[in-house]
């Protein structure tokens, strides 16, 4: 299976036809990008999964793809990343404790183009949201 190149929207929101299940951030080999945790508005743990097709590298960890958690990972962290296909995988996780979840029928993100990324407000469960149960952006780094 080739995984990137195109986003992956959730239609399911009635009157939101912008949710997205899964993003692809345009990136080059070898670029490093920094990801910022900005807010959580859940008592779930809130996470954001990475991938690359020739994998990542970050806080120490190398592989094909990575978590992180609010919870649990510094507030910025560079990831290095590594790509054939020029795309860096993007989707939001959540945990109510019993093990991860993701790309629900009622999960996504809005995304905001940002200066030098993307602004991520993500929803985990539920129709009644503000997607503001995680907030992070990716922002590439002047070189």
């Amino acid at each position: 299976m080739k995984i990137g190149g195109k986003r992956i929207y959730n239609n399911s929101f009635e009157g939101i036809n912008n949710v997205v299940l899964w993003d692809v951030f345009p990136i080059t080999n070898a670029e490093t990008i920094l990801v910022t945790f900005e807010s959580k508005n859940s008592e779930w743990s809130q996470g954001v999964w990475l991938m690359c097709d020739k994998g990542i590298e970050m806080e120490g960890f190398t592989g094909k793809s990575a978590m992180l958690w609010y919870e649990t990972s510094p507030k910025q962290v560079r990831v290095k990343c590594y790509s054939e296909n020029g795309w860096l995988n993007v989707y939001n996780k959540w945990d109510r404790g019993n093990g991860p979840n993701s790309q629900s029928h009622t999960s996504g993100m809005i995304i905001e183009e940002i200066s030098h990324g993307r602004r991520y407000h993500c929803n985990d469960i539920g129709f009644q949201s503000d997607f503001d149960k995680l907030v992070f952006k990716i922002e590439r780094l002047a070189e």
